[in-house]
């Protein structure tokens, strides 16, 4: 990468921070000019150390100046490149939807900003009060009978014990239903341990009192002791559910059967009253995952008695509506939820829940104005044509792995042919021209939204359906890979510096969302996306010799992972993050053999002045792009509770096991991430 300054300056400045690495020149092309804090050309050299050896923690040695100046912001608990790069999308989604010109009616502008205008509303919330949620709560109040109760369960605004979905399975689209629900979430305290921890009791009183708040305002009597119930109930939930690290075992989350078999599996439930009302009566199988969970469940329905359900649906049926409620309830959820367990400072302003709802409830219809202003077709192309190295880099990987049978080979290059790679935005939006936005129905708007969400699942099942599919929307900052469809999406979001800027030093851009790409790709062949085969479906497709092989490989990365302690008496666990981990080596690995041949293709002379090789360039844009600052508490936490490991690990885990960091930066035995070659895992 060029670096503009001048040639005394910049090497002597250099030398110092790279610490006697080698500088070995290499080819680029040329390029144009990155704006901002990564001018000229994607890399911050202003943040690296000037005292750490980039052999001891890269992480740090790359970041610590930014780390250094960097606080976290009010309002967050932890804080990474990913948040300043979201805090620029958002900017841009509250330019489009607070935009004067709101648009023809219809328009995709014009129901955005009728959206925003409804939710921003509070003096018409206010106005109205509980009525726009009277119809809800008067349904559930009637419910007397389980089948009343299992309806009331399948609204789209309701909590509920069974999360459903429909998704595809051994090549075609079924409901799936199992007992982790993010949509609509089944319990009001963060994790199953906040029930019975005795450090979490003032949290458990503080949420009792939101729940009777709730519950009195929605006319119930005795409202103290049915909030009592209601977190004794939840307490039960909670304690039904997997374990965080078993609900990432998809052969265990696959356990397909009729309608009729589950309602022998799980009987306590009255499940076909509860597909029914979902509109999905007419289904004759499902795939249920967390199986015993959702039998757990199924029992503790039955034996709860009917009120008790009453109340906690009452309760949820508000609080899941939460923003939209008159203020004195919006206070008491934002007293408990902001105050007492975010520990924030103050509410968020209005105008800022407003552009959260909006993008949430309609993200694909934010997107496309966010794509029409913000995604230039340059942009896209480069980065459609980066991935189509990465492709070109793993198939190579994949053909000289010599690990690898025949015919295992044979099929994971076919499963890497078939992978779909989405990038920046859907070719065909979807279509929301039929969900009646109205700018003063801030609750109907929400209701209508959700509802039609569930449509667009829901006609998956109808015969003849197709066509691209996007779970994510173009402004997230955020990338996916799906063993159920063999397909990664890399929204928009993400292709802006440092991560990607049709502008920048190829190196840059193939080291941060190169690397990312390959992450996802990793992912079809991690220690999960290995059972799937191309279409998506759940087989055994290795051969027992590579199979062995691979998990000998992964063993590994569990072992270095586990051995990572950021304090004393607390591990990473290796096992919960090994998916994760796989994705990263594999990205980084990709991603560095996909700049090779890039290069190879678009050969330049190199930029006079550049006292950085192409090598460092590319390791420096990968920890550049986790950029991170945490507390103590938020690691720890990360620790227990994520698929990852923390950022400073998912840096330093990956560069130690290829031989070209250690090439770049001079890392030798005695610096404290050296592993002899030997101890390098190395996947493909």
């Amino acid at each position: 990468m060029a670096l503009e300054a001048s040639a005394a300056t910049l090497c002597a400045f250099v030398i110092a921070m790279v610490q006697a690495a080698q500088v070995v020149a290499a080819p680029c092309q040329a390029q144009g000019s990155v704006t901002g804090e990564f001018a000229p050309h994607g890399i911050d050299i202003s943040t690296i150390s000037r005292t750490l050896r980039p052999g001891d923690d890269f992480f740090a040695y790359v970041n610590q100046g930014w780390i250094e100046r960097t606080p976290i912001p009010a309002g967050y608990w932890d804080y990474g490149q990913t948040n300043v790069l979201m805090a620029t999308v958002d900017a841009r989604i509250r330019g489009l939807v607070t935009a004067g010109e709101a648009g023809t009616p219809g328009s995709p502008a014009r129901q955005v900003h009728d959206a925003y205008a409804a939710f921003s509303d509070t003096g018409a919330i206010d106005r109205r009060g509980l009525e726009p949620f009277r119809a809800g709560l008067d349904a559930i109040a009637r419910a007397q009978t389980a089948e009343a109760l299992a309806r009331a369960m399948a609204d789209v605004s309701s909590s509920t014990l069974f999360a459903i979905n429909v998704f595809p399975a051994e090549g075609r689209w079924r409901v799936h239903l199992d007992q982790q629900n993010q949509a609509q979430p089944m319990l009001g305290l963060p994790n199953a341990e906040a029930y019975i921890d005795a450090a979490f009791a003032a949290n458990r009183a503080a949420y009792e009192t939101h729940i009777a708040t709730l519950l009195a305002a929605a006319g119930m009597t005795d409202a103290k002791e049915r909030a009592a119930r209601v977190v004794a109930l939840e307490g039960k939930i909670a304690a039904n559910q997997w374990p965080f690290e078993r609900l990432r075992d998809r052969k265990a989350n696959y356990h397909p059967m009729t309608v009729a078999e589950l309602v022998r599996y799980a009987p306590g439930f009255p499940w076909r009253a509860y597909l029914e009302a979902r509109g999905v009566g007419e289904v004759t199988d499902i795939v249920l995952g967390t199986d015993t969970a959702v039998r757990a469940q199924a029992e503790l329905f039955a034996a709860t008695p009917v009120d008790d359900w009453r109340s906690y649906l009452a309760f949820h049926w508000l609080q899941n509506q939460a923003d939209l409620l008159p203020r004195a309830l919006r206070d008491s959820s934002w007293a408990f939820y902001g105050q007492t367990l975010s520990n924030a400072s103050a509410p968020m302003p209005r105008e800022e829940v407003a552009l959260r709802l909006v993008n949430a409830a309609m993200g694909h219809q934010v997107g496309r104005l966010y794509a029409e202003r913000h995604v230039t077709p340059e942009t896209r192309a480069a980065a459609v044509e980066m991935v189509g190295y990465l492709r070109k880099a793993f198939d190579e990987r994949l053909s000289k792995a010599e690990w690898m049978d025949e015919a295992t080979r044979a099929e994971a290059r076919a499963k890497l042919a078939d992978m779909a790679l989405k990038v920046g935005y859907p070719k065909v939006w979807r279509d929301y021209s039929g969900v009646d936005i109205r700018p003063d129905d801030a609750a109907g708007n929400l209701r209508r939204l959700r509802q039609s969400d569930w449509e667009v699942q829901r006609q998956r099942l109808e015969p003849g359906a197709a066509g691209e599919l996007w779970y994510q929307t173009p402004q997230t900052v955020d990338a996916s890979y799906s063993v159920l469809m063999n397909a990664i999406e890399l929204p928009a979001g993400y292709l802006q510096p440092p991560y990607f800027d049709a502008a920048a030093d190829p190196a840059v851009n193939f080291g941060a969302i190169g690397a990312i790409i390959g992450h996802e790709m990793g992912h079809g062949f991690d220690d999960q996306g290995i059972i799937y085969d191309s279409r998506g479906r759940l087989r055994g497709w290795w051969s027992d010799a590579a199979l062995a092989a691979f998990h000998d490989r992964a063993q590994g990365l569990v072992a270095q992972y586990d051995a990572f302690s950021p304090y004393d008496g607390v591990h990473v666990n290796g096992r919960q993050t090994i998916g994760e981990n796989i994705a990263d080596l594999s990205g980084v690995s990709l991603g560095y053999r996909a700049w090779q041949m890039y290069m190879a293709d678009h050969p330049c002379e190199r930029v006079a002045g550049d006292a950085l090789s192409g090598d460092q360039r590319f390791f420096l844009a990968w920890a550049q792009a986790w950029r991170y600052a945490a507390p103590e508490s938020a690691i720890r936490h990360v620790i227990k509770y994520s698929y990852h490991a923390p950022t400073p690990y998912r840096v330093n885990g990956v560069v130690r096991n290829l031989d070209a960091w250690y090439k770049a930066f001079d890392v030798q035995p005695g610096d404290a991430l050296y592993l002899p070659p030997d101890r390098r895992v190395r996947l493909w």
